[in-house]
């Protein structure tokens, strides 16, 4: 890697979008994207693609078309938090409709969670089971998720169900053409809201999905999103 004009010997290990993590000597090295040569910023760039599929899929069945770097730099501030906590109550805004009694917040859960949905996006894979052949409860077991040795109610409970989608961070682009070539593209960027509703509406379109947000038998949820440019990774953890 070529920093600042000086050449650091390491290896990547991880890249946020914002962000690389290198290695050198067994220690990590956290630099932004932008203060690396132009050279190393392409590698960062095809290092992630290798590892995200061309077109990401949204719950609902949709497909949406990578962005550019300049086309990104034009995408407002996004709060994952409130992502995170609009799922939330968007999920048991639909349990209240269907009579059924609305779930808790497990901050623990939520993390175990999270770190699925930055897996998936990093290690390039979507499913409820990871590459290590590990599905929900043994990952939360092995994070030592507490509600498996004691749930904060004190009933006894079976392990987590799991809802996974992937979505993208904008709704519409309306393309600008000249002699049949593409000169501009304006992109309709999503608000937390407008995200958190499309996910809960595309799980629900999934008769799987619906089933773990609708269980009676569950009492705990937490929500884990994970942002790589324009894509949206989302875990939906039940418990």
């Amino acid at each position: 890697m070529d920093r600042d004009g000086r050449v650091i010997q390491a290896y990547l290990r991880e890249a946020t979008g914002a962000d690389v993590i290198l290695v050198k000597d067994g220690k990590e090295y956290r630099f932004p994207v932008s203060r690396l040569s132009e050279a190393d910023r392409a590698y960062v760039t095809d290092w992630m693609e290798y590892r995200l599929p061309k077109q990401v899929e949204t719950a609902g069945g949709k497909s949406f078309p990578q962005l550019s770097d300049k086309e990104l730099e034009t995408a407002p501030y996004l709060s994952l938090e409130l992502v995170e906590k609009t799922v939330f109550d968007f999920t048991n805004q639909e349990r209240k409709t269907n009579g059924v009694k609305a779930l808790q917040k497990y901050e623990e859960l939520s993390s175990v969670a999270r770190v699925h949905s930055k897996d998936m996006c990093l290690r390039g894979f979507f499913s409820h089971q990871n590459p290590d052949g590990d599905g929900p409860t043994e990952r939360a077991r092995k994070a030592e998720f507490p509600g498996l040795a004691k749930s904060p109610d004190g009933k006894p409970r079976p392990g987590l169900s799991e809802n996974i989608a992937r979505v993208g961070r904008y709704s519409s682009i309306r393309q600008s053409t000249r002699e049949e070539k593409i000169v501009r593209r304006r992109i309709g960027w999503q608000s937390e809201v407008m995200l958190a509703r499309q996910i809960v509406r595309g799980l629900l379109d999934s008769p799987e999905h619906k089933k773990n947000m609708l269980d009676p038998t569950k009492a705990y949820q937490g929500v884990g999103i994970y942002v790589f440019r324009e894509h949206v990774f989302v875990t939906q953890n039940f418990f």
